[in-house]
């Protein structure tokens, strides 16, 4: 299992890095030691994008898995009734079960969507940092 805590402490650490970068003139000696803040981040991160994708996927087996469930069940309950393939895909489409996995599956691949945002800023902050580390060279 993975240490959330463990991970948005060293989140939050690059964002006071590169805020400070932003405000006011940066050490360039301490821009080397931030560029490799910002890639243990992303090491930390990226084994977190891989459990959320992991639930992110199994949500959506869920919703295939409980709509068959659904199906044979509605189907088999209509007794002699006559029910267009329609009507019965919309009584799936409504049944609370099926409406809580979709719901599931949206929250898992939000938090997706915004890990993989964070991962790709981290990056660009990484190359910011390692840019200002290499200008003390430039300069010198």
């Amino acid at each position: 299992m993975i240490d959330h805590s463990d991970i948005e402490k060293v989140v939050d650490e690059c964002f006071a890095e590169i805020s400070s970068a932003s405000r006011e003139r940066y050490d360039t000696d301490k821009a080397d030691r931030g560029a490799a803040l910002f890639l243990v981040a992303e090491m930390k991160l990226s084994s977190m994008i891989e459990e959320v994708e992991l639930r992110a996927r199994q949500a959506k087996n869920d919703i295939s898995r409980i709509e068959g469930e659904k199906y044979f069940e509605f189907k088999t309950t209509s007794g002699d009734k006559k029910i267009t393939e329609n009507m019965l895909l919309n009584y799936i489409a409504k049944d609370p079960d099926i409406v809580s996995a979709k719901l599931e599956c949206a929250k898992q691949e939000a938090a997706l969507k915004k890990w993989n945002y964070l991962l790709a800023s981290l990056k660009d902050g990484h190359i910011y940092l390692r840019n200002l580390s290499k200008n003390k060279t430039w300069n010198e």
